[in-house]
């Protein structure tokens, strides 16, 4: 935090010094002592140290001195680490190939370049983020405007085309877990299949956390793949998810010899690395080339809607979603076009066969209804 209060109650302040590549006091910079009697006056020292400290011209700061405190300054931090981590990924092959380029200088050519030469979605999406916030308040308003945003770069169609397995598939892959894998792993798929949690959210499920008289799950963190430590469930939110029968006799057949449901052969919990071998041997067993991903949390949300037929908007509560279902009718209902035609052609038929009308129609016989044409 580059602001923070001491246990004395006064407060302190650090600013990014990019030349240590570290947060400083800002003492270091405006001498004194370095902590003030309010929040208001640390964070005025540390806006007067960010002006002494750079003292290049703000316009001919290079993209490589803005990245290297875009990514270490916490005044750019992201509330979760991961998503710190991805913005780096994301954009350090344009910084190791511009690196030296001044930021104002980075045009329409520069960036036409960079997506002739294969730049990623992904990239675009980080370097608009760091190239956004060059050209707010906070950064000192290093640019006029953001040469990222709005190039109608796709993302792709990403899953909205894929289909997940149907459920005699998904049985099979359940099946091969049990035979090619450890018991934990095949309950993990069956739990991740018949609740739609996250596999982060799978991996870091206690069992204080499974209520069997009621039929809930509380999901309340996750694990983190990108830090690998625990931290709050996507959306920073706790929540109920649905404890559903088939899950339920996964998860009571399960030994407790830990906290944590899932327990591999070795470590305390399931993490994606230890989960890729199995999964690897689980696929060729059962002949699904689909992702993990497609055959848990994307089953999950295709089910409740194609073959349990609940609305989206509950579905949406139960995958954790909080659109209102706008999320699961776009992207995971998958919505089944042959149970679509199968219940209009059911509703036509039931409709034909019906023999209780309203008793106020005068037209009606008490025979099934004629036939329209």
């Amino acid at each position: 935090m580059s602001i923070s209060r001491l246990p004395s109650g006064r407060w302190r302040a650090q600013v990014y010094d990019p030349a240590s590549k570290r947060n400083i006091s800002v003492s270091r910079v405006l001498g004194g002592a370095g902590t003030f009697r309010t929040k208001a006056e640390a964070k005025r020292a540390r806006e007067r140290a960010r002006e002494q400290i750079e003292n290049l011209d703000p316009r001919e700061t290079t993209v490589r001195e803005f990245w290297e405190r875009w990514t270490n300054d916490p005044l750019f931090a992201r509330p979760k680490e991961s998503t710190d981590i991805r913005r780096r990924e994301q954009t350090k092959r344009f910084v190791d190939r511009f690196g030296d380029v001044p930021l104002r200088k980075v045009g329409d050519e520069i960036v036409a370049g960079w997506l002739a030469a294969g730049g990623s979605a992904g990239s675009i999406m980080g370097l608009s983020s760091m190239f956004n916030d060059a050209a707010s308040a906070k950064a000192g308003r290093l640019i006029d405007r953001n040469p990222f945003q709005r190039l109608g770069v796709s993302r792709g169609p990403g899953r909205r085309h894929q289909q997940p397995p149907s459920e005699p598939q998904l049985r099979r892959i359940i099946g091969a877990a049990h035979e090619v894998a450890c018991p934990s792993f095949a309950a993990w798929l069956q739990v991740a299949a018949f609740t739609g949690l996250r596999p982060g959210e799978l991996d870091a499920l206690r069992w204080e956390r499974v209520d069997l008289a009621r039929n809930r799950i509380l999901v309340a963190e996750q694990f983190n793949a990108a830090t690998r430590l625990f931290d709050t469930p996507k959306n920073h939110q706790q929540r109920d998810a649905p404890l559903t029968d088939p899950a339920g006799e996964a998860l009571e057949a399960l030994p407790r010899e830990s906290e944590f449901c899932f327990v591999p052969i070795r470590g305390e919990h399931w993490t994606p690395s230890a989960r890729a071998y199995h999964w690897k041997a689980v696929r060729a067993a059962s002949g699904w080339t689909g992702s993990l991903y497609l055959a848990t949390r994307h089953f999950a949300g295709w089910y409740m809607v194609n073959v349990l037929e609940m609305p989206s908007e509950d579905v949406a509560i139960a995958l954790g979603h909080q659109d209102g279902g706008n999320l699961v009718r776009r992207l995971y209902g998958h919505r089944d076009r042959h149970h679509a035609l199968d219940r209009i052609v059911g509703a036509y038929a039931a409709k034909a066969g019906s023999t209780t009308r309203d008793a106020g129609d005068p037209s009606w016989t008490g025979r099934p209804q004629e036939r329209l044409f």
